[in-house]
């Protein structure tokens, strides 16, 4: 059989046009995702990643739990994943915008006055201080570093003090109520304004208890160091001990 020259042209042909017929928009699309990365980098800090993670988990984990969870337990695993997802963004989101902020606040390239701040002595890297002072055209660049650094070093602090005080002290209490506020609409039927009055009273109530017994805990220590000092001053021990003096 014999292979015409004029066919082997006409493949290639096709083929080349083939090639070409993709879409221009398609050989930009690296471009594209790159710009869309850099612009995340530079303007979606932790808070903002912590916000999309928090409310991802407020829309899909109680409709999983909806499906998947006992027949028995649905209602509630729902509510409290809700919750959980809830009191977890507002704390995890206000406290590292408040730490990286305050770390943007002190720890930055402009010049000291008369009191240097201590936070930026020693927090401030020098490299970063080193690119800054040495070249004019790198100031960019020290500053999107910087910006870079005081966002992970904010964000520690703030998983720091999520650790030893918020996650127990704010976290637990604030799942609790607002397990019970969306409870009392869901299982209860109840208005929102009527779960949130109850709840609020019952919040209100907790504190109040808790006061009364640290109140009551102090008073009776200070009844006890208020016996202890009269029987010290009292005249019976002063009298013995005058006695065992003679």
């Amino acid at each position: 059989m014999k292979i015409c020259s004029n066919s082997i042209n006409n493949n290639n042909a096709v083929s080349k046009q083939s090639f070409k017929a993709i879409p221009a928009e398609y050989h930009r699309l690296p471009e594209i995702v790159g710009k869309i990365g850099k612009i995340a980098g530079e303007y979606v800090g932790m808070p903002e990643q912590k916000l999309f993670l928090a409310t991802s988990a407020l829309m899909l984990q109680p409709v999983i739990d909806l499906k998947f969870a006992d027949e028995d337990k649905k209602d509630d695993a729902a509510i409290k994943s809700a919750s959980k997802a809830i009191a977890g963004g507002v704390s995890g989101v206000t406290i590292r915008a408040i730490c990286i902020n305050l770390m943007n606040k002190h720890v930055n390239f402009k010049p000291d006055g008369e009191k240097a701040d201590k936070i930026k002595k020693y927090l401030l890297p020098t490299d970063a201080k080193a690119l800054y002072d040495k070249d004019p055209m790198k100031h960019q660049l020290a500053i999107r570093r910087l910006k870079q650094y005081n966002m992970t070093i904010g964000s520690l602090i703030a998983m720091l003090v999520m650790m030893l005080f918020t996650n127990k002290s704010f976290d637990v209490p604030f799942t609790s109520d607002l397990q019970d506020f969306i409870g009392g609409i869901v299982k209860e039927n109840k208005t929102w304004a009527r779960s949130l009055h109850d709840v609020s009273n019952k919040r209100y109530n907790k504190i109040k208890n808790s006061v009364l017994r640290v109140s009551k805990r102090f008073t009776n220590i200070k009844n006890k160091f208020k016996k202890i000092i009269h029987t010290i001053k009292s005249p019976e021990v002063e009298e013995n001990n005058g006695s065992k003096k003679k």
